[in-house]
């Protein structure tokens, strides 16, 4: 099976391992990755794109208008037809919402390929549909009758591609996986004397903004001053110095470590330093936690987890964490202290997060299942959809 894929995920080598793990599974099978040349994230900073060390998967990078809007992104390579006609894809995959411009240009490219290859896309889904002006509506409707499979990334997303009338096979699974370190402990040590850490580490790793909830996480740590612990924030975010100032109110300034300048591979290395991991999220009106891929990365590096019911949190964590209700300020600080109070509780937390990973989302685990939603992807286009 040959793959055109599309999509700003994959200017990252460490997200190109799912594909170059789809490659391995079958010497017939082989990937191209259409990205754009560089993404404006506003986690990591700037992002430019990287080649692929697999000999089967192939980057094409090309000039791309508005790049960081992921609606609005449109690709400008007056070479990609013929490059795609060369590859001969067997079916051509845009990972960007259905109402969006690349999805627009995936289905466009498929429509004049030899053999007119079939067209599918990913979701994460993002609100009501009619909250859409109607230029994105109708592009969405587009995109839905040119596909016969759908790949989602979370129940929600799923659900909306069936309110807004798709009623073709849907298959919810995660957009990329996670490497499984074989020994964490190392780097462990390493980090912590690095940042000048000791004690039990509670960490928080994303966004610093109030849907992400970080500052319950502060409120439920300052009721507990009376512990030995150090909170390590990682990421950006205009709450930062609402975080400082809690702290400093409250007399525990020396208790905060703020690391705001860490690409994916520090950041991997910082949550080996983590005795907890914390993803607090709140939903609000026009948003739910997604995924929280850091809750996956946090588990592959041996850190117990603990997350909110918000959106897809607690079918990403199952049973190898804790999950509170969001916005429950005194069960997250009860949860917090049995996690600091008892060793064996981290210890037993550790083991299950490290297996849940290894049988649902390494990058080989997902590329095998995402193997076999592909081969399900009917070898004719759409002809229509749901009234």
């Amino acid at each position: 099976m040959r793959v055109l894929v599309a999509g700003h995920t994959y200017l990252r080598r460490f997200n190109q391992r799912k594909w170059e793990a789809f490659a391995d599974l079958s010497p017939r099978h082989g990937v191209l990755l259409v990205v754009p040349n560089g993404w404006r994230d506003p986690h990591f900073g700037p992002v430019k794109p990287q080649p692929s060390r697999h000999p089967r998967v192939h980057v094409r990078i090309t000039r791309a208008l508005f790049r960081g809007h992921g609606t609005l992104t449109f690709h400008v390579d007056p070479r990609l037809a013929w490059v795609a006609r060369r590859f001969r894809p067997d079916i051509v995959l845009v990972e960007q919402e259905p109402h969006s411009l690349l999805a627009l240009q995936g289905r466009s490219l498929a429509q004049v390929l030899p053999g007119r290859p079939p067209f599918t896309f990913f979701t994460w889904g993002g609100g009501p549909n009619r909250r859409r002006p109607l230029p994105l509506r109708i592009l969405e409707r587009g995109t839905l009758r040119a596909a016969r499979v759908a790949l989602a990334g979370n129940q929600a997303a799923r659900d909306q591609l069936r309110v807004s009338g798709f009623v073709h096979p849907i298959h919810r699974i995660p957009q990329v996986g996670v490497d499984l370190p074989d020994r964490p402990e190392p780097t462990r040590r390493q980090v912590r004397r690095e940042l000048g850490i000791s004690g039990v580490v509670v960490g928080f790793a994303g966004r610093l903004i109030a849907e992400k909830g970080v500052l319950d996480l502060a409120e439920a740590l300052s009721g507990l001053g009376c512990l030995d612990w150090t909170f390590l924030t990682i990421g950006r975010g205009p709450l930062r110095d609402a975080l400082k100032l809690r702290f400093g109110a409250d007399g525990l300034a020396g208790r905060l470590r703020v690391v705001e300048d860490a690409d994916h591979y520090r950041v991997g290395a910082l949550l080996t330093a983590l005795d907890v991991l914390v993803l607090p999220s709140h939903t609000t009106a026009d948003w739910a936690e997604q995924f929280g891929h850091v809750l996956i990365e946090a588990m592959a590096a041996g850190c117990p987890v603990v997350g909110t019911d918000s959106g897809e949190i607690p079918h990403v964590i199952g049973n190898a964490g804790i999950v509170v209700p969001e916005r429950d300020v005194g069960q997250l600080r009860a949860t917090l202290r049995s996690l600091i109070e008892d060793p064996g509780l981290r210890a037993r937390l550790v083991a299950c997060g490290r297996a849940r990973v290894q049988h649902h989302f390494t990058h080989a685990k997902v590329a095998r299942r995402l193997a076999g939603c592909l081969e399900q992807v009917p070898a004719r286009p759409a002809t229509g959809r749901a009234a």
